[in-house]
């Protein structure tokens, strides 16, 4: 897929921004979605800015929580486009028009093209143009 986000260009990667096991993409009106890929198959709950249909979810202030089987994930800002995680153990990522925040480190203006991943945050750490995982869910846009 190829893939504005941000200041970031994806060419040819199939995920453009993991975030541990959920892909995140942006299109072109600036709305981000968040798939989980850590099923057989992928689970949209964030679509366009709003908790997808079926998903569980409690609003907040700022935007909403998203929740698995009672489990609070995360919680996503859609104003400040910015995605927190309170029990999956990840950094926090916010998308901006000049760049992208993962925890504390900042990327802007960069390419990343031929990878499965073009950017994977982990609990470990980020990489760009990293492998696709094994085990995930198919992310398939139309």
């Amino acid at each position: 897929m190829n893939l504005r986000m941000g200041s970031q260009v994806f060419l040819n990667v199939q995920i453009p921004l993991l975030w541990g096991e959920r892909a995140i993409v942006q299109d072109a009106h600036d709305r981000l979605s968040v798939v989980d890929l850590s099923g057989e198959r992928a689970n949209v709950e964030v679509l366009a800015d709003e908790p997808a249909p079926g998903v569980g979810f409690r609003p907040r202030v700022d935007g909403v929580v998203i929740l698995q089987k009672g489990v609070e994930l995360y919680s996503y800002n859609p104003r400040e486009k910015t995605l927190s995680s309170l029990s999956l153990g990840l950094p926090e990522v916010q998308i901006s028009a000049t760049g992208t925040r993962i925890g504390s480190n900042w990327f802007s203006g960069n390419v990343v093209e031929g990878s499965g991943v073009g950017v994977a945050v982990s609990k470990e750490g980020v990489s760009l143009g990293a492998p696709l995982p094994a085990g995930l869910a198919r992310l398939t846009l139309q």
